[in-house]
């Protein structure tokens, strides 16, 4: 399935949630804001969006410093 990933094509081969997708990368979802077809969903919610062709996925990870 065919998607967008932080502004670049990318190709699951099978379905994921939103959950699954963090998990995949290594993603902790208190660590990070995801923005889901132009919307920002719960966190409470990752589990139960399932991700599906030509979805647009951003994944804005926090850092310290200063």
């Amino acid at each position: 399935m065919n998607i967008m990933l932080n502004g670049a094509p990318a190709v699951l081969e099978e379905p994921l949630t939103l959950s699954g997708l963090l998990a995949r990368h290594k993603l902790k979802p208190e660590t990070v804001v995801v923005e889901y077809n132009l919307r920002v969903p719960d966190k409470e919610e990752y589990d139960r969006i399932t991700i599906a062709e030509g979805d647009r996925i951003e994944i804005v990870k926090f850092m310290g410093g200063g």
